[in-house]
């Protein structure tokens, strides 16, 4: 998502505030915004980055073709208006714009950012799949996400198999880092289940319900200072991950010995 202008539509936390409390109104135009570095596996993000979103056409279909279309959103919104007012110069001369300097570029997938999904990052030295559960979270052009709310999809992304996968595949840029575009997702081998498979709809179900644990873990860790019980829910994670990994080497018919080769690799 590009908004042409981040000084103006890019906004901190004390900003959010401050215009909230000035227009309760101003909570319906402003969304939680992520950048690349952000994106943690499994990891709620923390906010404090937000995005001002006025997509293009809102304008007109909200004031109802208005005669004066900034008056009405002066009138309607003023505290946000107040805040992008002096940027109007900055705004009107930039490419990424909607029908109005107030409002953001034609975008085929806002929609979709409003509902749960996978966000990654474009560039990781690993997968680094973050489940946005409650759905909502915008994010910028050194994101991607994955317009899918499958558990176990997210599992096996997130596995060190598919990290392995990708390592060996795809070309390492500088410090080993990989890019995660989307033709090279695409190509991602992920397994399917048979769910007429007893056997397979269980271990479907035993992987789905450790991603709901590394989720839960990880919003407890967050939520603790550091301290003996942070340490302990760390401990936990990892566990919780070996287990996931097991499960997926299983789901794949990979060998111990195979095992062995992988994890080397993905360490090293």
């Amino acid at each position: 998502m590009l908004t042409g202008l981040n000084e103006a539509f890019v906004i901190d936390e004390e900003t959010k505030r401050r215009l909230i409390r000035e227009d309760s109104k101003s909570a319906e135009l402003i969304k939680p915004f992520l950048v690349g570095k952000d994106i943690k596996r499994y990891t709620p993000p923390e906010k404090g980055r937000y995005l001002i979103l006025i997509p293009k056409g809102w304008t007109r279909e909200h004031s109802k073709n208005s005669r004066s279309t900034w008056n009405w959103f002066k009138e309607n919104y003023p505290a946000i208006a107040n805040h992008l007012q002096s940027f109007t110069e900055k705004a009107q001369k930039r490419y990424d714009k909607g029908e109005y300097w107030w409002e953001l570029r034609a975008c085929d997938y806002y929609e979709e950012f409003e509902k749960p999904k996978m966000i990654l990052p474009d560039i990781s030295v690993r997968g680094n799949f973050m489940f946005d559960e409650a759905g909502g979270q915008f994010s910028v052009n050194t994101t991607y996400i994955i317009c899918s709310s499958d558990k176990f999809l997210l599992a096996i992304l997130n596995s060190s198999l598919m990290t392995f996968f990708y390592k060996n595949s795809f070309a390492a840029y500088r410090g080993g880092y990989l890019r995660f575009f989307t033709q090279y997702i695409e190509q991602l081998p992920i397994r399917t289940i048979d769910f007429n498979n007893p056997f397979e709809k269980t271990i479907h179900d035993k992987l789905v319900s450790l991603v709901d644990r590394m989720l839960d873990l990880h919003k407890k860790k967050n939520s603790l200072p550091p301290s003996a019980e942070r340490e302990k829910i760390e401990r936990e994670i990892v566990i919780t991950d070996e287990k996931i990994d097991e499960i997926v080497y299983g789901l794949y018919g990979v060998t111990a010995e195979e095992r062995k080769i992988i994890e080397r690799t993905n360490e090293a």
